[in-house]
């Protein structure tokens, strides 16, 4: 009778699928959370870079006195939605390019926020003269949205656990009446 019942127990094949679905639902999720990741990221650094170019708009023509950091983190953040304490996570710099040698007048990399450090950030913002050409450079630190796929393990971090996106624009500013 024991035998008998093992012998039918071996041959059921009640719960066939619970083995490969086991195996398979982890896999699948951890791909969707590697796409929503994605999203999220390209969302995001599409939303930093239509903003740049706004704020560069308003720079080239001279429609806007952005003279401060504080300035021009407001401007860029009020043109980026969607982007939860923008303005304490960016990091905005502007300053001219030496059109004799077409090399930077700032040769340090793009200057990002740290939360972690009390160092103070000191970014330069010249907004250059009538026809000059100009870089401005933005880096927004995002925290990632898990920590559980292989994307966000991949992303250089700082100390806190934030990615940098950043973007970089060249323009030239518009002839400018001198007073």
């Amino acid at each position: 009778m024991l035998l008998r019942r093992l012998r039918l127990a071996a041959r059921a094949e009640d719960g066939a699928v619970t083995i490969p679905t086991v195996i398979w639902l982890p896999i699948f999720f951890l791909i969707l959370f590697f796409g929503l990741e994605m999203m999220f990221i390209s969302f995001r650094q599409v939303l930093l870079d239509h903003a740049v170019d706004v704020t560069t708009r308003e720079l080239r023509l001279g429609t806007a006195t952005l003279e401060t950091h504080d300035e021009l983190k407001a401007a860029v953040c009020t043109a980026m939605h969607f982007v939860p304490d923008c303005e304490a996570n960016m990091a905005v710099e502007v300053f001219p390019v030496d059109t004799d040698t077409w090399s930077l007048t700032n040769t340090n990399g793009i200057l990002c926020t740290d939360s972690t450090s009390t160092e103070v950030l000191t970014p330069e913002i010249n907004r250059g003269g009538s026809n000059q050409m100009v870089v401005l450079r933005a880096c927004l630190k995002m925290p990632p949205l898990t920590t559980i796929d292989p994307l966000s393990r991949a992303m250089m971090t700082d100390a806190s656990g934030r990615f940098a996106l950043t973007s970089v624009t060249v323009f030239v500013n518009e002839p400018r009446a001198t007073n």
